[in-house]
């Protein structure tokens, strides 16, 4: 009977836990094939979600050293952007916990190795959230790609 009460007095918790949001899923996430020194790749962010409910209006990407050029690619409804280390998409909106994937065409420099972090900004109106750290575990990691060795 006391194991039962024990068993009892969990589940509540336990069902409270899992049906708490996953910090993981709420992260821009990049996908790519083929990645290798001096290719020229396309990089997908997939966003799933906006700022604190705030629809998804502008998503801005930091390019790191291994990447030689990149430009956004069009997607209807977006305005694509670019600078001279950054490239990005301005416009939609995006619904907060609708997925979209914005896609860049990117050259890796011949020197290009090992993990490259991305850092994003994804602007929702008057407010940001800063994929920006390069910690993996972190509450915000910037999205990556690997670079495989050339052949």
């Amino acid at each position: 009977m006391k194991q039962n009460m024990k068993i009892a007095t969990k589940l509540p918790v336990l069902a409270l836990l899992s049906s708490a949001p996953l910090p993981a899923m709420a992260h821009v996430h990049a996908q790519t094939s083929g990645a290798t020194p001096g290719a020229t790749i396309e990089i997908a962010l997939e966003v799933g979600h906006g700022c604190a409910g705030a629809a998804t209006t502008g998503l801005r990407v930091a390019l790191p050293e291994g990447i030689a050029e990149a430009r956004a690619l069009p997607i209807a409804g977006w305005q694509a952007t670019a600078g001279p280390r950054e490239v990005g998409w301005t416009g939609g909106p995006l619904p907060d916990g609708t997925r979209q994937r914005f896609v860049l065409s990117a050259t890796l420099s011949t020197s290009a190795a090992g993990t490259l972090t991305l850092p994003v900004v994804q602007d929702c109106g008057q407010t940001s959230l800063r994929w920006i750290d390069a910690d993996p575990a972190a509450e915000t990691p910037a999205p990556t790609i690997s670079v495989l060795p050339a052949k």
